[in-house]
């Protein structure tokens, strides 16, 4: 409340400093620069629901966000990784879908992020974000986050709006203290459809916020505290979600450092603050991690800060996909991944304790050796539900793994993505007219950005292959 009030948060748009002037902000128009009285931020607190749902294309997999639930959602990266040299590659639109299909099929993978990859080959830079729109509504009925840059949420609306349910829709501060015009115009163009918004922060400790974790969380909170107002004030009551997306600074690099325990620190302060304000929270540095490969380092860093953000009040955890920080991502990792968010949701569970689970008559009736509770009804019916059993984590005793090939969690987790891409199907395909739709608004985004010169020539006729290709 300090920094909103003494110093402000700069916002470039000139109908939101209008919005906030009308309703009691001081606002400096030369500089763009908004105070907020500590009596305005509180009133648009209380005005944001605490939770809400999250409606899906298919109703069975709507969400609810807020409360004591904890969700996964998938973590990506700009490329694929061939898994014999863990070289990047530009992912085909097979390994896009594919991805997608691999997360519709995952069990704890609950809503999908902005995309598994930035974009596959052929697609302009302009149109990976809409393409991915629609191809995670055509292989998945999950809710999904969507992202914007240079009006693409026009075309993400439209598709969604076409083919049902809804999106989070994510806006991301420009730290620090900053909100661009594409930032305000997400909200808005949102807030007219009725989606929820996602309120970013994005800071690095020590270069975009300050270095300690307690003063980088007051710039990230300053940030999103302002963007809610500014919604509040649009649209009372909307839906808003908040989340922490910062990371130290790696010193040495001047690149992020993901996977750092520090960003866990981090995340616990944020997390606590807004469960004091009561709105529903995400975490997404833990789904990244500095490591290479599908190695010890990418799973222990993302396993640690993914409970440590769990145990401490996200609602929403990024873990599966991706491999080495935004840069590689691949389905076998989002498998291994699945099993840790799978782990985390069987302790978050914690156990019940009743009568039945204390099992004191049991006990005193199978008493000392030579009883056992191997046959009875109570094991039968308790142990899939107290036990969390792995997908590929490796559970053999030493001779059976001698004798079936010395196989070990990636063979398991390869295996396993072949055998999910044979046989699971998305449970309420599109129909025809909704795939024409689709593609008729992927067309009129294509021609909205060739117009404006964003797309060549030459793109475009490669591009519009690609679309062709959405029918099949």
């Amino acid at each position: 409340m300090n920094v909103l009030e003494k110093t402000g948060v700069r916002f470039e748009d000139e109908l939101g400093l209008d919005l906030l002037e009308e309703n009691g902000c001081s606002v400096d128009h030369d500089n763009m620069i908004v105070k907020f009285p500590p009596s305005i931020v509180e009133k648009c607190i209380r005005k944001a629901p605490s939770s809400f749902r999250l409606r899906a294309r298919e109703s069975d997999d709507d969400i609810i966000l807020g409360g004591e639930v904890v969700y996964f959602t998938n973590s990506c990266g700009k490329q694929t990784v061939d898994l014999n040299t863990f070289e990047p590659q530009k992912p085909m639109k097979s390994d896009y879908i594919d991805f997608i299909k691999i997360l519709d099929a995952l069990p704890n993978c609950h809503l999908l992020s902005c995309y598994p990859y930035y974009g596959f080959k052929g697609v302009p830079s302009v149109m990976r974000i809409p393409e991915g729109v629609a191809q995670k509504i055509r292989y998945s009925t999950k809710p999904q986050y969507t992202c914007y840059s240079k009006d693409c949420e026009i075309f993400n609306i439209k598709m969604i709006q076409k083919t049902g349910g809804e999106s989070l829709s994510c806006l991301t501060s420009s730290p620090p203290l900053t909100w661009d015009r594409n930032a305000v115009m997400q909200a808005r163009r949102n807030i007219n459809a009725g989606f929820p918004l996602d309120i970013w922060d994005g800071c690095s400790y020590g270069a975009t916020g300050p270095a300690t974790f307690a003063g980088s969380v007051i710039t990230s909170n300053a940030e999103i505290l302002s963007m809610l107002v500014f919604i509040q004030l649009l649209d009372s009551g909307h839906r808003c979600k908040v989340a922490d997306f910062s990371f130290p600074l790696n010193m040495r690099s001047g690149s992020p450092g993901f996977g750092q325990i520090g960003t866990s620190i981090n995340n616990a302060i944020f997390n606590q603050v807004w469960r004091r304000y009561g709105l529903p929270i995400g975490n997404h540095t833990p789904g990244y991690s500095s490591g290479k490969s599908l190695d010890f380092q990418v799973g222990s860093e993302k396993a640690i800060n993914g409970i440590i953000a769990a145990l401490s009040g996200a609602n929403v955890i990024e873990i599966q996909g991706s491999i080495s920080s935004e840069q590689t991502a691949h389905p076998v990792q989002a498998i291994l991944d699945d099993d840790i968010a799978g782990m985390i949701g069987r302790f978050i569970e914690g156990e019940k304790i009743s009568d039945e689970t204390m099992a004191t008559d049991i006990i005193n009736n199978i008493g000392p050796i030579p009883g056992n509770y191997l046959n009875t009804n109570h094991t039968r019916k308790y142990w899939k539900t107290e036990q969390f059993v792995s997908k590929t984590a490796d559970r053999l005793t030493y001779s059976e793994w001698l004798k079936k090939g010395k196989k070990g969690i990636l063979d398991n987790a390869k295996k396993r993505k072949s055998k999910m891409l044979d046989q699971h199907e998305v449970s309420k395909p599109l129909t025809e007219e909704e795939v024409e739709a689709i593609e008729t608004i992927l067309e009129e985004a294509g021609e909205y950005y060739y117009e404006r010169g964003l797309i060549s020539d030459e793109e475009w006729e490669v591009y519009e292959g690609i679309l062709e290709s959405f029918k099949i």
